[in-house]
């Protein structure tokens, strides 16, 4: 059973060989049609690859206007102006401007409800082991630079073994989630430590007893690889469908004053255009840390 407030759920169908060209991740993130058929995928020999677990999983908060994420529409905008909604983006660690978070301005509010436990519910699914999201890097023969890789990101089940510190310990074994489908990203880069690759997910938003499925727009992963391959830190950014949240939040027994600050605040925070052009996105931003693990039946 998932109880998150906001756990990313993986669900796409794997790229087959009838599939469009792929998207590589250019330096600044975005994604870039080859127009051509893979120059690398996944391995033929079906040799296993890096795998890695997600240790810690919270929500980007905003400090001082900055914060980590990624540019998903491609400007930067300040309060009022004609991009951007008219919400202000921010500036990640790096500098980096035009930083899409609009969540993160939720939080303070959300806190203040029933929903107070927003943050620590989602990282106690990850501890409890209802909320293991892996990582499987193929073909990774370089952490620092490496042109040619395939991503494997899904879901892992069993019950993970903590350390004296309550998190979920390096170097165990893992079975996959049968039940989930995974998404496959085939020829990534790595390129000074960082992998970044796009692809359409599926955030389950659980409000109270509301368990929500909210397709993710422009969704995007950011793996920061340590250079001996002990942990991976990393971003997952997209945005979310405020009236498909809204018309899905009405089917179910939300507690009011919950469900009128958010039927109040979504439509008002929303920073990004949707398909028809119209402001209904709501960017968010989820960080996590991410430690070596295997899956039964493969070695690394």
């Amino acid at each position: 059973m998932r109880s998150p407030l906001l756990a990313p759920l993986v669900a796409m169908s794997l790229l087959g060989a009838c599939a469009p060209a792929p998207k590589a991740a250019d330096q600044a993130g975005a994604a870039v049609d080859s127009g051509e058929a893979p120059t690398c995928g996944l391995p033929e020999d079906d040799a296993p690859g890096h795998v890695f677990v997600v240790q810690q999983l919270g929500f980007a908060r905003v400090a001082d206007g900055v914060a980590w994420g990624s540019d998903l529409d491609g400007v930067a905008s300040a309060a009022g102006d004609g991009t951007g909604c008219g919400k202000p983006d921010v500036v990640d660690p790096e500098g980096t401007p035009g930083i899409d978070n609009a969540f993160a301005g939720l939080l303070p509010a959300l806190e203040a409800t029933e929903a107070a436990a927003i943050s620590a519910l989602l990282q106690d699914s990850v501890i409890a082991g209802e909320l293991l999201i892996t990582f499987e890097l193929l073909g990774l023969d370089d952490t620092v630079d490496d042109s040619c890789v395939s991503v494997v990101f899904g879901e892992a089940v069993g019950a993970p073994l903590l350390g004296t510190d309550g998190q979920v310990l390096a170097g165990q074994s893992f079975t996959r989630d049968p039940a989930d489908p995974v998404v496959v990203v085939e020829a990534a880069q790595v390129e000074g430590g960082r992998l970044i690759f796009d692809g359409e997910f599926t955030v389950g938003l659980q409000i109270l007893d509301a368990d929500l499925q909210i397709p993710v727009t422009n969704g995007r992963v950011r793996l920061d690889l340590a250079p001996d391959g002990s942990a991976a830190v990393g971003h997952l950014t997209g945005g979310l469908s405020v009236p498909l949240m809204l018309e899905e939040i009405d089917k179910y027994g939300i507690d009011p004053a919950v469900k009128d600050l958010l039927r109040t605040v979504l439509p008002a925070v929303a920073d990004l255009s949707g398909p028809d052009g119209s402001c209904d996105q709501l960017s968010v931003v989820f960080e996590f840390i991410a430690v070596p693990a295997f899956f039964y039946g493969g070695t690394d």
